[in-house]
């Protein structure tokens, strides 16, 4: 059985709404469905191709919007088999306000939807 890699960040499984905007690509808004300090899953039928870079303002619950930028390092199209298409986005030059700010909304959301249930 092969070992997960531990995440350096924890990761919050919750629909966040997001838009993505790139130079060459245009814009297109979405949900993220799993977002952490150093990063979101988009799930969008579009994205860009792994590598480029984008803006993410990211829709964090009882805060103003959140601009952070960062990179596609995976993608998955839309198809047949697949069930959530979208990208995985690693944050880069975040800066230490934003990222403890995210940090703070993301363990208060999962302390409360734990409590939630």
């Amino acid at each position: 059985m092969t070992e997960q890699p531990k995440r350096r960040w924890p990761r919050l499984h919750h629909e966040v709404m997001v838009a993505v905007d790139t130079e060459k690509h245009g814009g297109f808004s979405g949900w993220s469905t799993s977002v952490s300090e150093g990063g979101c899953f988009v799930n969008s039928p579009l994205a860009p191709p792994v590598g480029e870079h984008v803006s993410v303002l990211l829709q964090l619950p009882g805060q103003p919007e959140c601009k952070l930028f960062g990179r596609v390092v995976w993608a998955q199209p839309s198809g047949p088999s697949v069930d959530e298409p979208g990208m995985g986005i690693e944050f880069i030059e975040t800066d230490g306000p934003t990222r403890a700010l995210l940090g703070r909304v993301i363990e208060q959301l999962a302390q409360d939807l734990k409590s939630a249930v």
